[in-house]
């Protein structure tokens, strides 16, 4: 009898590992060298590690998570692309920037192949201790606020709490982002100003998602809601008007700043720690390659991401299915839904707003109304893929863009 077990699950090797770290030991492997590089933060306080209780977290298919007694966080890559590993980047450059509202890296273990491409496998950070991530915090708020009494004032009490969490995710990601709008001499994080082809080039990226989305729309044959079948109806017949108002949009870009982002900003990706946000894994988009996740680009993507999550959020109230609570009046439902889309976008938007006063070439509502055109394209296609009972959740999104144009508003983030 045998067992093939996984490494990671076993505590000799996370050991082994934090000890190699502290050590900043190197191992000759066949193709290059194995390293492993703590920080100078990183050496000292990787010392009291190898002896906590280790403690596995749920794996994912790109990585595996453990920690080491509320000390330290190890996180194991599956999937290995050549490159600077954009995490252990911006994880390095926001520590030495002192933004204290991120895990701070504490080192990386990278194998440099023959012809010194780098290929990281692990990566080591400082642990926060938390109450869960934005979503789950969120999701148990809005689910304690739904089961509560109509008449009960708690209702209103856990909106203001969710309230305070998305303006402290607004205030947070303001505040990463004037750190990153900060001159720096190293060329990976160095502000630009976007130029018309970089325009273009969020113009087309756009236009090539919408015409895919448009693709999946055509091909659904049943429809969940009738509502969002009519949606998709007056999205079908506007769709040369929506290439046209994505290179419209995309014009407003000029002369805004570029900078490195987070990349796959959403509720997911903050922890919710004593009332204030942590912003975590700055992986960026899983689909996408190592050099198109390091460009610079324009900040209020992470901007739309959050956003969209937000909507997200209210989904998954209505659909009720993974939150588990008891059945409740559905107009009650629908109107607490509402309420947290708005307010939370509110005080998400001016929150973020604030905290990027200094800079405030980076806010722009047409550039932001595009890139939440852009992802709302994405998501179509995903929950065409995989949910197409959620199809309404994207839908919407483009749906109330258009609703606001036609009425002449101006965006949302211009009147925080």
């Amino acid at each position: 009898m045998g067992l093939l077990t996984d490494a990671s699950v076993l505590p000799a090797f996370a050991q082994r590992v934090v000890l190699a770290m502290i050590s900043a030991e190197e191992f000759a492997c066949s193709d290059g060298v194995v390293r492993f590089r703590p920080t100078q933060t990183g050496r000292e306080r990787l010392q009291t590690v190898p002896d906590a209780e280790i403690r596995w977290l749920a794996a994912e298919q790109a990585n595996s998570s453990l920690t080491f007694g509320g000390k330290a966080m190890l996180k194991v890559f599956r999937r290995i692309s050549g490159g600077e590993h954009p995490e252990a980047e911006m994880a390095g450059y926001l520590t030495a920037q002192g933004f204290t509202n991120a895990p701070q890296l504490l080192g990386d273990v990278v194998r440099v192949a023959a012809d010194g491409v780098p290929f990281t496998l692990a990566i080591a950070f400082s642990y926060i201790r938390n109450e869960g991530d934005g979503w789950s915090w969120i999701l148990d708020h809005l689910t304690c606020a739904l089961d509560a009494t109509p008449s009960d004032p708690s209702e209103e009490d856990l909106l203001f709490d969710c309230e305070a969490i998305v303006a402290a995710i607004g205030q947070r990601l303001g505040e990463m982002h004037s750190t990153l709008l900060r001159g720096s001499s190293d060329p990976a994080f160095a502000p630009q100003v976007a130029r018309s082809e970089d325009c273009e080039n969020w113009a087309q990226k756009t236009i090539e998602r919408l015409e895919l989305a448009f693709e999946y729309l055509a091909t659904l044959q049943s429809w969940e809601r009738e509502q969002d079948r009519i949606r998709a109806q007056t999205l079908q017949g506007q769709f040369e008007n929506w290439l046209s108002t994505a290179r419209n949009l995309a014009n407003f870009g000029v002369g805004t700043p570029m900078t490195r982002v987070h990349g796959d900003f959403h509720l997911g990706q903050v922890l919710v720690a004593d009332g204030d946000a942590y912003i975590i894994d700055f992986e960026g988009e899983p689909e996408t390659s190592i050099a198109e996740r390091r460009s610079k680009t324009s900040p209020l993507r992470d901007v739309a991401g959050l956003l969209r999550s937000i909507d997200y959020a209210g989904a998954t109230l209505i659909d009720r299915k993974g939150v588990g609570a008891m059945p409740v009046d559905e107009a009650r439902r629908d109107r607490l839904v509402s309420q947290f889309r708005d307010r939370a976008s509110t005080v998400f938007l001016r929150a973020y707003r604030n905290a990027t006063n200094r800079h405030k070439d980076v806010v722009s509502g047409p550039l932001l109304d595009l890139f939440l055109i852009e992802k709302a394209a994405y998501e179509i296609v995903y929950e065409a893929t995989n949910r197409p009972s959620w199809i309404g959740v994207p839908i919407a999104g483009p749906a109330r863009i258009t609703a606001s144009m036609l009425r002449g508003d101006s965006s949302a983030l211009a009147d925080m």
